[in-house]
């Protein structure tokens, strides 16, 4: 318990700093706006490039029905969040397709990690990078695919080309196929370079928990209350039970299931807010969301470890 307030802590403090920059007017909106697409366009994609990059892919493809029991897993859970949104929030695709990717894009990278590791042993390594190269490599990917999809709803034919092709000079997808490339190699990444994505990677994380309580100031947390309170079920809830009962479904081993059901019980990633206020979806209640499952999870992930650990 101790150890995971002592990781959660300073990332509400870095949601009450930015929170406060915009409070007593040391940041205006539009610095808001530049934070995030540093975030957006540097950070995240060197983040993204760093992790796929050191995933040994030999590992994660002779764990094959891990590999494909955490996917189907978790695009069970984010149809059920889209359809979910759809149904009781009554918004849009591209809305709906964010409230998926929250319900099962977990913070593996910088919370479930540290925790999970320093309490189940150096074992619970494996298979959270699996999860969370999956997450990277796949849903973010999957996620920004259908959002520019789905804001080509009656475009003529020939702007069916563009689209698609801005698909693809996404900085998120740019940034993974590269570190899938590399890691593909086999020969890792040069010191020099890995020394600087690592570096610059090493920004997302707090730059995107500044940037969400900035935007947190700018409307009341009430107005994102019920966006908040469904994705920290499907994600606090639903996500972890559906991982548990899949993997044993698909026969997954006692231990590497027992991490993976923790794992999945991290609270919403930042990284989720990032693609909202990238895209202009809800922006505000995403960021409620990633602060109100953070919180929820300092009970929730104990009380989880302590049941299955």
């Amino acid at each position: 318990m101790s150890n995971l307030i002592t990781i959660i802590l300073p990332f509400f403090a870095l949601v009450v700093v930015g929170y406060g920059a915009v409070r007593f007017a040391i940041i205006k909106q539009d610095g808001i706006a530049g934070i995030n697409r540093f975030v957006y366009m540097f950070a995240l994609p060197a983040l993204l490039f760093s992790k796929t990059a050191e995933t040994d892919i030999e590992r994660v493809l002779a764990e094959n029905t891990f590999v494909i029991a955490y996917v189907f897993i978790g695009l069970s859970v984010f149809v059920f969040g889209w359809i979910s949104a759809r149904v009781l929030l009554r918004t849009g695709a591209d809305n709906c397709a964010v409230a998926g990717l929250a319900g099962c894009y977990g913070n593996i990278g910088f919370l479930g990690i540290p925790v999970l590791v320093s309490v189940l042993g150096g074992a619970a390594a494996a298979p959270l990078s699996i999860m969370l190269l999956i997450d990277v490599a796949f849903f973010i990917p999957f996620t920004t695919a259908l959002i520019e999809a789905s804001r080509s709803d009656g475009a003529r034919a020939h702007l069916w080309g563009a689209k698609f092709l801005s698909i693809f000079k996404n900085p998120l997808i740019i940034s993974i196929a590269l570190g899938l490339a590399f890691s593909a190699t086999g020969l890792g990444l040069p010191a020099g370079l890995g020394g600087f994505t690592n570096l610059l990677g090493q920004a997302a994380g707090p730059a995107a928990m500044f940037a969400l309580g900035a935007v947190l100031a700018g409307q009341p947390i009430s107005k994102g209350f019920g966006e908040a309170a469904l994705i920290s079920v499907l994600k606090l809830g639903v996500h972890p039970v559906a991982v548990w009962l899949g993997m044993t479904a698909f026969g997954v081993s006692d231990e590497w299931r027992t991490v993976a059901t923790l794992g999945a019980a991290t609270p919403v990633a930042a990284s989720v807010f990032v693609i909202a206020q990238e895209y202009d979806t809800l922006p505000t209640r995403f960021s409620t969301a990633v602060v109100g499952s953070t919180a929820i999870a300092l009970i929730t992930l104990p009380l989880m470890i302590g049941w299955l650990s």
